[in-house]
C-alpha cells in the first residue's frame, strides 16, 4: 500500500499540459542535433587534407589554415592515406587574363573555321547545280562551244561600234583642236561654244574608252568561263560514258 501511495504522489506531481508538450519537442530537436553533429564529426574524421605552406612545408592535417584552399590542397582518407581529391590552386589574375585571351582566340578561329567550311558547302552545292545544269543544257559539247562563239560575235561588235565611236570622237577633238589654234594664232581667244563642245566631246571619248576596255575584259572572262565550261563538261561526260559501259 506505501508503493502505491508513493506512486500516486509522483504521478499527482508530474506537470501536465501544452508546456510539458513543448519541453518534450525541444528535447527532441537538441537530441536530433546532437546526433546531426556527431554524424558531421565522423565524416570529417575520415578525411584528411594535405597541403603545402608557403615555403613549401608539406602539412597534413584534418583542417585547412585560412587562404588554403585558394592555393590548393589534396584530400586523403583518415586510414588509408588515399587520395580522394586533388584541389587546384586558384588562377592568378595573370592566369585568368591569359585564359581569357586564349578563349576569344580559340572562338575567333573557330568562327573563321566555321565560317570556312560553311563556304566549302557553298562551292560544292555551287559546283554540283553548276554540274546538273551544264548536263541538262547541253547535248553535247557543240552546243556550248557555239553558245561561246555566239557571245563572243555580240561582244566584238559591241567593241567594233565603240572603237568607231572612238575613232570618230577623237577626229572632232583633233579638228577642234586645229580651230582653237587658229584662233590663237589670229589673238584671238577660241569661242565659248568651241570650248564647251571641245569639253563634251572629251567627255564622251573618255567615257567610250572606257565602255571599251569593259567590253575586253568581258571578251577575256567569256573566254575563260566557257573554256572551264567545256573541260568540266567534257570531264562530265567523259565519267558518265566510263560508268555507263
Amino acid at each position: 500500500m506505501k508503493k502505491i501511495r508513493n506512486t500516486q504522489r509522483l504521478q499527482t506531481s508530474a506537470p501536465t499540459g501544452p508546456a510539458t508538450a513543448r519541453a518534450e519537442v525541444r528535447g527532441i530537436a537538441w537530441l536530433l542535433l546532437a546526433v546531426l553533429c556527431t554524424n558531421a564529426q565522423a565524416v570529417d574524421a575520415g578525411r584528411l587534407f594535405r597541403y603545402r605552406d608557403e615555403r613549401g612545408v608539406m602539412h597534413i592535417g584534418t583542417n585547412l589554415p585560412p587562404g588554403q584552399a585558394q592555393a590548393g590542397y589534396e584530400v586523403l582518407d583518415s586510414r588509408s592515406l588515399k587520395r580522394l581529391n586533388v584541389i587546384p590552386p586558384a588562377p592568378s589574375a595573370e592566369q585568368l587574363a591569359r585564359q581569357a585571351v586564349e578563349r576569344r582566340t580559340a572562338a575567333v578561329a573557330e568562327a573563321a573555321n566555321s565560317r570556312a567550311e560553311q563556304a566549302r558547302q557553298r562551292d560544292i552545292a555551287e559546283r554540283r547545280n553548276r554540274d546538273r545544269m551544264l548536263l541538262e543544257t547541253y547535248a553535247d559539247e557543240t552546243d556550248l562551244a557555239h553558245l561561246r562563239d555566239m557571245k563572243l560575235e555580240s561582244l566584238d561588235l559591241i567593241l567594233r561600234t565603240a572603237d568607231n565611236t572612238i575613232g570618230h570622237l577623237r577626229r572632232n577633238l583633233a579638228q577642234m583642236d586645229a580651230t582653237a589654234q587658229e584662233h590663237i594664232a589670229a589673238g584671238r581667244q577660241p569661242p565659248d561654244s568651241l570650248v564647251q563642245a571641245r569639253a563634251r566631246t572629251a567627255a564622251d571619248l573618255a567615257g567610250q574608252e572606257q565602255a571599251a576596255e569593259r567590253t575586253r575584259a568581258e571578251q577575256l572572262a567569256v573566254r575563260a568561263r566557257f573554256e572551264a565550261d567545256l573541260d568540266r563538261y567534257r570531264r562530265l561526260t567523259g565519267t558518265l560514258k566510263t560508268a555507263g559501259s
